[in-house]
């Protein structure tokens, strides 16, 4: 494994952020997160030092990413790139397909089986959480896997950290970069993608196609796509620091 790059050396980047686990630190339940000032004050420098180059790519819906992010509006990817934001503000979808309606109330139901159990709905998925019930993670596991068979090739199953979610499949974090770098301002810049789950392994492949920097946040082991690592969300966080306005010299800032 190389160092990490730091940022006040790399020209031209067109930066990727994941959100929960990356940023922010992950708690017990998705609404209770909370996002420091200090953090919308780096990423809102950082979104102008990068001239717009800069987007959030995430398993959560835009709508959420905004409510907690208020009032900053960044370009953005939610439901693993299902939908996605660009400068213009418009949230597009990416597909008309959604979880129906049966598959979610057998979620629902299955999440009022136990305690500790959550729902999340994002409009085309819905997740079950049980990182506060972790006791049920192999019925949960299968519960959500008949669901899964029964919808058939047109939805996927995602793991990741203690949550499962069904959404329809066709899309990925990877598609999401891949979409960004198409169109100004991320042309022709140097990709680089940062996440900490197995649900950001697609956007780290596509990184690597395009030459660019593909970072963990956490341990980086055999089965990551990813090249380099950042230890947690504050080695995230200081990271991000050379772009904001105490971290870069004038004349990267004036380019």
């Amino acid at each position: 494994m190389s160092e990490t790059p730091q940022l006040d050396t790399v020209d031209n980047i067109a930066l990727f952020l994941d959100f929960d686990g990356t940023l922010v630190h992950i708690v017990d339940r998705p609404d209770l997160t909370r996002v420091p000032p200090s953090l919308l004050a780096t990423l809102s420098e950082a979104h102008a030092a990068l001239d717009g180059a800069l987007a959030l790519v995430s398993g959560r819906a835009i709508a959420d990413l905004d409510a907690l992010m208020e009032p900053l509006r960044l370009p953005a990817a939610g439901v693993h790139g299902l939908e996605y934001r660009n400068g213009d503000g418009a949230i597009q979808s990416a597909t008309d397909q959604s979880v129906p309606e049966w598959a979610r109330q057998e979620i629902l139901t299955l999440a009022n089986s136990a305690e500790g159990l959550l729902t999340e709905d994002k409009g085309h998925g819905m997740a079950i959480h049980y990182r506060l019930a972790p006791d049920r993670e192999t019925s949960v596991r299968e519960a959500i896997q008949r669901i899964a068979a029964r919808l058939g090739p047109d939805f996927i199953l995602q793991d990741g950290k203690m949550v499962f979610e069904l959404r329809p499949a066709g899309a990925t974090k990877g598609t999401a970069v891949a979409r960004f770098m198409e169109q100004p301002p991320y042309a022709g810049r140097i990709p680089a993608f940062v996440g900490d789950d197995v649900t950001d392994e697609d956007a780290f492949r596509v990184v690597n196609e395009m030459g660019g920097m593909s970072i963990k946040v956490g341990r980086l082991d055999d089965a990551s796509a990813a090249r380099y690592e950042l230890e947690d969300v504050s080695a995230v966080r200081n990271w991000l620091v050379p772009l904001t306005r105490g971290g870069v010299s004038s004349s990267r800032r004036t380019k």
